[in-house]
């Protein structure tokens, strides 16, 4: 059987470090909690004081079959975008100004085959579909090139 994958697994455009330092905010004084973060943006927040990485590696091979997300614009105006209770992917503002004509051209590639996608909520912005798809194509990408950056935990 022949594993559905996306045309296109966009490669991260934000510092690993600007992703280190936006999280943080988010782990701090949760002491029971933290974040790992994948070398692609993917952000998986799960309990402290067990093996990370074989978490990390049962949630990467979920994650291969995750396909609704939710959106939400951080304070700074970067994205958090949400797959499930512990996946989510960081979207940097910079990086989706800069990818934004490429992700409308490539949008197709960012779909799984034969998906049609439908706009859930009038309201929200088209950006937000975007963005979504973009972050779903990043999250693809760690999820078959599993590579943790960093692990934090709360203080």
């Amino acid at each position: 059987m022949k594993e559905l994958r996306l045309s296109w697994e966009p490669r991260n455009k934000t510092p690993l470090s600007v992703i280190e330092k936006h999280v943080s905010h988010y782990i701090a004084g949760r002491k029971n909690d933290g974040v790992t973060i994948m070398t692609n943006g993917t952000l998986l927040f799960t309990a402290n004081g067990r093996d990370n990485t074989y978490d990390a590696t049962k949630v990467m091979e979920e994650a291969k079959f995750f396909i609704d997300f939710q959106v939400t614009k951080m304070k700074d105006g970067a994205y958090l975008v949400t797959f499930h209770d512990v996946v989510s992917v960081f979207v940097g503002n910079d990086e989706f100004k800069s990818m934004r004509p490429e992700i409308i051209q490539r949008s197709e590639e960012l779909k799984f085959p034969d998906e049609v996608f439908f706009q859930g909520n009038k309201d929200e912005p088209r950006d937000n579909i975007l963005i979504g798809l973009y972050a779903r194509g990043k999250l693809q990408y760690d999820a078959y090139n599993f590579s943790i950056y960093k692990r934090i935990e709360g203080d």
